[in-house]
């Protein structure tokens, strides 16, 4: 009888501290699922259909040929421009330009690198765009002085709460960079009537003199999903100057009907 006693004992001990450990694992799953309520990702840079990058493998001195790499990781098969991608200000030029001209389709998935060399032929402070949403900024002066800082697209996949500065647009800010990208659109004659439009931004990069926009506009018509937009919005923080450097394009439904994965298209000026 004793045995027994202390056989069930035992039992209820262990027991005991099964439950004891179910609620504590209880505990912090419910614990992690309410810190992960932060952890959500940006919608609309998770949409960006296009990851780019620079390298400079030797600092761009003044009146110095150097080689520029411009890396593409497409998120979508894709159709794009690659040449109109690399967009060089005034105080830089191509000395060598392999890009490819014209719209080619890139495969998701894959990683693309391309090459080219440049000079910086004027001293000063300069911006060179690689199409979407990365820069770079250079600092090239007479004493043979550089300095190279490149901004690129924020990582969708790291938690906003680690963004504890990132402000959020204003309906106002949002309205006047709806009104830019639909008036390309407009532009690049690839603007349709839709009942209804959804549009949403945030900042991709951006630097004390420059922002970075990726936004994105849902389409409807009769209830139904018609067309996808994704454009990259640079707006100059001084003079509130904005300019729309990319647009990509989804359409759901075409002449041949619905589709449900359609190829994403960057729209570009050449097509008018």
């Amino acid at each position: 009888m004793g045995k027994t006693k202390i056989i069930v004992a035992v039992i209820l001990v262990f027991l005991g501290v099964l439950i004891a450990l179910a609620f504590a694992g209880y505990l912090v799953r419910e614990e992690i699922a309410k810190e992960k309520e932060g952890w959500v990702t940006d919608p609309v840079i998770a949409h960006i259909p296009l990851r780019a990058d620079l390298d400079f493998p030797d600092e761009p001195i003044l009146n110095r040929t150097v080689d520029i790499i411009y890396t593409l990781t497409p998120q979508v098969d894709l159709k794009t421009d690659v040449s109109e991608g690399l967009i060089l200000p005034e105080g830089i030029v191509f000395v060598e330009n392999n890009l490819p001209t014209g719209q080619i389709t890139l495969s998701k998935g894959r990683t693309y690198r391309y090459s080219a060399k440049i000079k910086v032929v004027k001293p000063g402070r300069w911006t060179i765009y690689a199409s979407p949403g990365v820069y770079a900024d250079l600092g090239v002066f007479e004493d043979l002085w550089a300095g190279v800082a490149i901004y690129k697209v924020m990582d969708a996949t790291i938690p906003l709460t680690r963004y504890h500065l990132k402000e959020n647009l204003s309906k106002e800010h949002l309205d006047i960079l709806k009104s830019v990208a639909k008036e390309s659109l407009r532009e690049y004659s690839a603007q349709r009537e839709h009942e209804k439009e959804e549009f949403n931004c945030s900042e991709i990069s951006g630097s004390p003199d420059i922002s970075y926009y990726g936004c994105e506009m849902i389409c409807y018509s009769n209830s139904k999903l018609h067309d996808r937009y994704y454009f990259v919005i640079e707006e100059d923080r001084h003079t509130k100057e904005i300019t729309v450097r990319n647009v990509y394009r989804w359409a759901y439904w075409t002449p041949s009907g619905f589709e449900s994965k359609p190829v994403c298209e960057e729209i570009t000026r050449t097509k008018i």
